[in-house]
């Protein structure tokens, strides 16, 4: 068995083995947007038996913003281990265990988070130290009622073509102080994350004021009827209630039934939300591993991250 860093050449492999292990294609479109195009770039290692690929463990790099500091994070992705070899798995240094510590090795980070199945998440605390897991909050409502909202809404403008990239900037740097723990999301981040990923139907609604001056922004993605709000960047000065207003205007005239957001419990807009009918519900699990010298501790990442959907889903 060889550990090593992924290639070029592997891309072929790591497609076969991405199929074999979800039952799903990687097209080579996603496979190179994921690890030769993310904007601040990418790795991946993987386990080679006899020439043949039966082990992967990749992650971006992304940078996280706190308290007006950035820090150099990864998420990982694709982490995968052929059916064949999963019996390895449970095994003292199994196959993907061994494959993750090169990864960790090779890529100085301050920590690495992401977005595992339950059953994943145990495993990864037991075999890899990352931290016990908590659960995503998913607020959702019914889109019925918003055609009576006419007042306090601001003008929608839809497009990734329509809103420029210092905007976006703006926007972002004026939300951003009131998340103590999040992505730092300006519009490198966006533009990949979401405009140029290969999955497509991201779409950028801005909301604008009546001088035309952005207010705030929204990175949506209609699902059959529902739809999810990937991203929300509200400053305080532009009022989350008309931003929220004019949000469900669009989904109402899009004839979508309900609209779906994750968000932090500790987020500021929170209250807003279950104050204007939004239910909760728990989600997915989401964990972290720090590494030595990390300036996020832990526990402050777990109880204050401001996650959203784009975090998972886009990935």
């Amino acid at each position: 068995m060889i550990i090593r860093q992924a290639r070029d050449a592997d891309e072929e492999g790591i497609r076969s083995l991405f199929k074999a292990s979800f039952h799903n294609e990687l097209s080579h479109q996603e496979w190179e947007w994921k690890y030769r195009r993310s904007y601040l770039g990418s790795s991946a290692f993987v386990a080679e038996d006899d020439g043949t690929i039966v082990a992967h463990y990749g992650g971006f790099r992304m940078r996280f913003w706190n308290r007006g500091r950035t820090h150099d994070v990864y998420q990982g992705c694709d982490v995968m281990t052929h059916p064949a070899y999963r019996a390895r798995l449970f095994a003292r240094k199994g196959i993907i265990v061994r494959t993750a510590e090169a990864f960790y090795e090779a890529n100085p980070m301050e920590l690495i988070f992401g977005f595992p199945s339950e059953r994943h998440a145990r495993l990864m605390t037991l075999q890899l130290k990352w931290e016990p897991h908590l659960f995503i909050t998913i607020l959702k409502k019914e889109t019925a009622g918003a055609a009576q909202r006419r007042s306090l809404i601001l003008r929608a403008d839809q497009g990734w073509e329509r809103i420029g990239p210092e905007e976006l900037d703006r926007v972002w740097r004026e939300t951003r102080g009131g998340k103590e723990v999040t992505i730092d999301k300006g519009s490198p981040y966006l533009h990949w994350r979401y405009r140029d990923n290969p999955r497509g139907g991201y779409e950028l609604l801005g909301f604008r004021g009546v001088l035309g001056k952005l207010k705030a922004f929204a990175v949506i993605r209609a699902l059959g009827e529902e739809l999810s709000v990937l991203d929300l960047c509200v400053p305080v000065s532009a009022h989350f209630s008309r931003v929220l207003n004019s949000l469900e205007r669009v989904a109402f005239e899009r004839g979508v039934r309900s609209i779906s957001v994750w968000m932090n419990p500790v987020d500021r807009d929170f209250a807003s939300l279950r104050a204007s009918g939004y239910v909760s519900e728990r989600g997915i699990p989401y964990t972290l591993r720090v590494f030595e010298g990390s300036g996020i501790a832990a526990p402050l990442f777990l109880e204050r991250y401001h996650y959203s959907k784009g975090d998972y889903d886009a990935a």
